[in-house]
């Protein structure tokens, strides 16, 4: 199986989509600048975040990409709006951007949704001024203030991680978002968001030099973990839990689609025949995304099909 047949391929950004939304990411930002200008609302800047800046984000199935860019206010804002008239101020400016559907107005962030299928979720911050050059970034929040929220941080923490583990790490995170996707799909049902499967798969990472066994192992040390200790602290805010953002029905529900994920993994790895594990396990929990190829072998005189033995993507640890 050739790297552009592998599951990775699927379910990965490919240089052209990342181009694209970047041009349109970088579009509505100009706009949006434009619109403040011209109300002499506060300076603003931009910074993108989230699994964009952590080159984990992937393919979604329904083609709905999350793309999440942060507004900034500049240092020092004298008379600072409400986090509900912040909002409406990005809502306005938003509205008149032709390329979109009415924005939404969410309480942690704008959603503003593309007519192409796509949304930018706009998170809004003032930077606090704390001394000596250092600015500590506040969330505005709808009904709830502004309250403290670093993503650069998170992005640091996650980069980290990468670096003193294995680049392979980055690709788990995607497989554990794609399969996230897929249940999501399947069942209709909320899986936790990409920041806690990033957190979780980033604390439990097993290493093996194929993907295949490394995704089977950390999803089992993953299960074993909220198996024993259902909290998901914030690494790099120790007063969040992240569990409080899941209700107890969606924590049962991660639970049980995680059970079936290490399950069918075992199965699939410990399997005799490889075109069994791959048809009935791994597209149980991944879906028909992941590649079933044609073996010359089979005695029948019929192609039969196969996964190869490398698993998920056949490209060795070392790469992102």
């Amino acid at each position: 199986m050739t790297a552009r047949d592998s599951f990775h391929s699927k379910v990965a950004l490919d240089d052209t989509k990342k181009e694209f939304l970047k041009t349109s990411r970088k579009n509505l930002r100009k706009h949006i600048k434009t619109k403040f200008n011209e109300k002499d609302r506060p300076t603003i800047k931009f910074q993108i975040q989230g699994s964009f800046l952590m080159n984990t984000a992937v393919n979604p199935i329904d083609g709905d990409y999350d793309i999440d860019d942060g507004l900034y206010f500049k240092p020092q804002l004298e008379d600072r709006p409400t986090p509900e008239t912040a909002h409406a101020w990005v809502v306005e400016a938003a509205k008149s951007y032709g390329t979109v559907d009415p924005p939404i107005d969410k309480n942690r962030c704008v959603r503003v949704p593309f007519k192409a299928g796509y949304h930018v979720d706009i998170p809004i911050y003032d930077l606090i001024d704390e001394g000596d050059e250092i600015f500590s970034p506040e969330l505005a929040i709808k009904n709830d203030g502004w309250k403290y929220s670093d993503p650069k941080k998170i992005t640091e923490w996650f980069k980290d991680r990468v670096s003193a583990t294995n680049p392979q790490l980055r690709r788990l995170v995607r497989y554990f978002k794609a399969w996230a996707d897929y249940q999501n799909q399947k069942s209709n049902s909320k899986m936790p968001s990409g920041l806690v499967l990033t957190i979780l798969a980033s604390e439990e990472y097993q290493f093996d030099k194929r993907d295949d066994v490394a995704f089977g192992e950390t999803a089992s040390a993953t299960l074993q973990r909220i198996e024993d200790d259902e909290s998901i602290p914030n690494p790099v805010d120790p007063n969040e839990d992240l569990r409080d953002r899941i209700t107890d029905a969606q924590f049962t529900n991660f639970k049980k689609h995680l059970e079936l994920l290490v399950q069918h993994a075992e199965d699939a790895l410990n399997h005799e025949s490889a075109e069994e594990a791959a048809r009935k396990h791994w597209r149980k929990v991944l879906g028909d995304r992941f590649p079933i190829i044609e073996d010359d072998s089979d005695k029948s005189g019929e192609k039969a099909k196969t996964y190869p033995a490398p698993g998920i993507i056949g490209v060795s640890s070392e790469s992102a």
